[in-house]
């Protein structure tokens, strides 16, 4: 657990779910055009990328390189 009591990856996918859930509401008011291909692989991304970042910075606390 990060030292501000915030699990990083937690707070990144809580984030992820946010913004998915604001694209898909933008979608069913015809904002946006959204494509539920892009959506998914984008998703998978960010998700990855923060579970990345959460094992480089862990690795970092305990001085690995």
């Amino acid at each position: 657990m990060a030292s501000s009591g915030v699990h990083r990856t937690s707070l990144i996918a809580g984030l992820l779910f946010v913004a998915l859930g604001v694209l898909f509401l933008l979608d069913a008011l015809d904002a946006i055009n959204l494509k539920g291909a892009y959506v998914w692989p984008v998703a998978l991304i960010v998700v990855g990328l923060a579970v990345l970042w959460g094992g480089l910075s862990a690795s970092r606390r305990r001085g690995e390189s």
